[in-house]
């Protein structure tokens, strides 16, 4: 009987080392993704960590493409981001050019933009929740059509050309 209890003893041990460890990696990951985005810094919106990026403003539409806020916990209804040529990120790191700070439900680096051939792409960027259009979850780099819903996050945008 003791021969028996001496390996049930360890294999317990072992068993709780493993799930420490693992509480242990959840823990510091979820705190990595939280130091990621200062507290310091100056939010403003449509701003990246250098101060390019697009240009927020409430308003009608400039000529220039752009994305509008239709529905947003974060953001004020209206807010235009207007689309430079190149790329645009979305989500809630600082560096991002679209920044979604105290978006729960956006990855860090959640989507990205780009034009290319006279369309613009919107493709997820490997996000936990996924990006849609117009209510379906995109896969790969899916183009955006005048008028048509982008969520990122809790966050929906009206594409305007």
């Amino acid at each position: 009987m003791l021969e028996l209890q001496v390996p049930l003893l360890a294999a317990k041990a072992l068993l709780l080392l493993l799930l420490f460890a693992f509480i242990y990696a959840v823990m510091s990951r979820s705190i990595g993704d939280l130091r990621k985005i200062p507290d310091d810094e100056t939010y403003v919106p449509g701003r990246g960590h250098n101060g390019r990026g697009t240009y927020a403003r409430r308003g009608s539409a400039s000529g220039v493409p752009g994305l509008v806020v239709e529905d947003s916990e974060i953001l004020a209804p209206e807010t235009r981001f207007e689309l430079e040529d190149g790329e645009t990120s979305m989500g809630r790191s600082s560096g991002s050019t679209i920044v979604l700070r105290s978006d729960d439900y956006a990855s860090g680096r959640h989507a990205q933009l780009t034009k290319h051939g006279g369309l613009l792409y919107v493709e997820d960027l490997g996000s936990t929740n996924g990006t849609f259009v117009n209510g379906r979850k995109t896969v790969g780099a899916t183009p955006l059509r005048n008028g048509d819903t982008v969520r990122v996050g809790s966050t929906t945008f009206r594409y305007e050309e």
